[in-house]
């Protein structure tokens, strides 16, 4: 199958809402939705897949990656991956519930323990442990090199 004509470029503020709408849809973190840190994928006019890069004190961390259900399976995500890891500096870190943890170890992502997280992971974390007691394991995941694995 060819590879589906996309256009990743930098949000706009008009993009803002269906940001907001996507991350929501998703259940991912909520917190940190300022469209200028975001990329977004278009399809004919249409924003099919979303992410950014969040600036923390002493890390960043790849977040809010969302490709909407019935464009997932086209590399869009892988691409999006691609074009956020350009923008970023390493290590750079992500939290990821346990069922995403396969998906991004192709990309040359790692699981790290809690401990080996940066201060500032481990205080946004804290609120997530939470979710282990209902089912939900939260994974952070850090990558090193420069060169996906994928």
């Amino acid at each position: 199958m060819p590879e589906l004509a996309i256009t990743i470029r930098e949000a706009r503020a008009e993009d803002s809402e269906i940001i907001k709408q996507m991350v929501w849809a998703e259940r991912l973190d909520p917190t940190s939705l300022k469209w200028q840190h975001f990329l977004v994928a278009e399809h004919e006019s249409e924003i099919v897949g979303i992410g950014q890069i969040k600036q923390y004190p002493g890390c960043e961390e790849l977040g809010s990656l969302v490709t909407k259900a019935e464009y997932q399976g086209q590399g869009i995500g892988r691409r999006m991956i691609d074009a956020l890891e350009a923008r970023a500096g390493r290590p750079l870190y992500l939290l990821c519930a346990e069922k995403m943890e396969a998906y991004y170890l192709r990309f040359g992502y790692e699981t790290i323990t809690w401990w080996d997280a940066p201060a500032f992971l481990k205080l946004k974390t804290s609120p997530l442990l939470i979710f282990q007691l209902f089912g939900v394991r939260v994974c952070i995941m850090r990558k090193n090199g420069s060169d996906p694995v994928a």
